[in-house]
């Protein structure tokens, strides 16, 4: 990681937009600025479908599902305070395409029986942001299509599959050196899960799915397969033909056309090469953007033409795909600098291949001040979408404020403490403890009760 080279202990200081600029500028960074909101209600066009203005809802997941893997009470509440509160693009959380590739008991699961609750859940989304914004504000809904690799969980405990031995990561979660990597067959099956899965989610009339290769999950675990022998593993072509075949099978299948191919996509992941992508093989974990760029290249040729861009791994560090600074956890960089990677990392493809509506992210930690932030990635080209993730379920409103009033206001906005995060890893339900506390603090308060137990 970078040293620290900020002033401060890299806690948000700025109250005003100029005081932030000084230091961009002192620091050299790549972030930009902009005080033109109107950026942000651009209308995106992507094929037959209309994104209404520039900003994303981003997927987190809430582990709120039932046993089934269905939408809870829980579940809808989130995403209809999401679709009134303004996005044009709606990204569902991490749904799952098999029962043993769940992160957790409560992770959403796609399934021939319950796909009418899914469906459920895309009419509220649509209808409440009808009812919000009128007729003519129709928000794009896309699917996050995911298995869980090695960081799968049975009845609360772990259940990894994993697709590769990675030293780092198996010692961070007890996996010994003769535990068993997931067979070529099981891979290949789970070409034709994705494809159900997608064929359910387009019964469900979502706008598009999302075939995620991210954040150490299995299909991005294969990203950087370099040292697993067979069909999957080895020379690229090998490490991402799962990921391609998904794309392959989804886009030529009857049932799915008119689906949105997008995908969540790593572009580095922070971790030493061999075992992690993006990286450079003679450099530590400096950032090498090859490899990704002749994944991407691949995915422009195979009309997928929505990508939400991230970086690094949630579970070995943190700060690297979501920057933050309250907590126990404290990165050994500041927080500016992490978000600095990603915003400059995304840029770089998005000139890379400026026909592509590529995501943002890293713009929560700004927060009073990301309008202005994400304003400047727009206005200079860093991505076509500025994307908020946890934003989304602290200040759902935060996307009508940027719009309808020039700002996000103070007293809503995510204060970057994590303890959705720290839900989500302990306890699988995840929501914003601080903004959303009736709900959620009761069950954040009965976690830490039970850790003192």
């Amino acid at each position: 990681m970078a040293g620290n080279t900020y002033a401060s202990n890299g806690n948000f200081k700025y109250g005003h937009l100029s005081e932030l600029e000084k230091d961009i500028e002192r620091l050299e960074l790549g972030i930009k600025t902009s005080q033109n909101l109107d950026l942000f209600k651009m209308r995106i066009n992507i094929g037959n479908h209309i994104i209404p203005n520039s900003i994303a809802s981003l997927p987190m997941e809430g582990g709120d599902s039932t046993e089934e893997g269905s939408p809870t009470e829980l579940t809808y509440r989130k995403y209809e305070k999401i679709a009134r509160g303004g996005a044009g693009l709606i990204w569902i959380e991490a749904v799952s395409v098999t029962k043993e590739g769940r992160s957790n008991d409560k992770q959403l699961w796609i399934t021939e029986e319950n796909w009418m609750e899914f469906k459920k859940l895309n009419d509220l989304i649509k209808l409440s942001a009808k009812e919000e914004f009128g007729e003519n504000h129709n928000p794009i809904t896309i699917i996050q299509l995911n298995h869980s690799g090695r960081y799968c969980k049975v009845n609360g405990n772990k259940n990894p599959i994993i697709a590769t031995h990675k030293e780092l990561l198996d010692n961070k979660l007890g996996i010994s050196d003769d535990y068993p990597v997931v067979t070529d067959d099981y891979l290949r099956g789970l070409e034709g899960d994705f494809l159900k899965a997608a064929r359910l989610a387009k019964k469900a009339e979502f706008d598009g799915v999302d075939i995620k290769a991210c954040h150490g999950y299995l299909l991005s675990e294969l990203l950087s397969a370099y040292e697993r022998e067979g069909e999957y593993g080895g020379k690229f072509e090998n490490r991402i033909k799962l990921f391609i075949n998904v794309i392959d099978k989804i886009k030529e299948d009857n049932d799915c056309q008119g689906l949105l191919l997008a995908s969540r996509l790593n572009i580095y992941d922070g971790l030493p090469y061999p075992q992690g992508w993006g990286v450079s093989k003679e450099n530590g974990i400096a950032m090498d953007l090859e490899e990704p760029k002749k994944l991407i290249s691949i995915l422009v040729e195979k009309d997928v033409k929505l990508i939400s861009l991230t970086m690094g791994n949630p579970y070995f560090i943190p700060h690297i795909n979501k920057p933050y600074d309250i907590g126990d956890y404290v990165p050994d960089e500041n927080v500016i600098i992490s978000c600095n990677r990603l915003i400059s990392g995304i840029g770089d493809i998005q000139n890379t291949f400026p026909s592509i509506n590529f995501v943002g992210v890293g713009y929560s930690w700004f927060r009073h001040l990301a309008p202005y932030v994400g304003a400047g990635s727009l206005e200079n080209g860093l991505c076509k979408i500025i994307g908020f993730g946890r934003e989304s379920i602290s200040y759902p409103n935060f996307a009508r404020d940027i719009l309808d009033n020039g700002e996000m206001k103070k007293n809503r906005v995510c204060v970057s403490c994590s303890k959705c995060s720290e839900m989500k890893s302990k306890i699988s339900t995840c929501g914003c403890v601080v903004r959303d506390n009736e709900v959620y603090l009761p069950i954040y308060k009965e976690m830490k009760n039970k850790e003192i137990k």
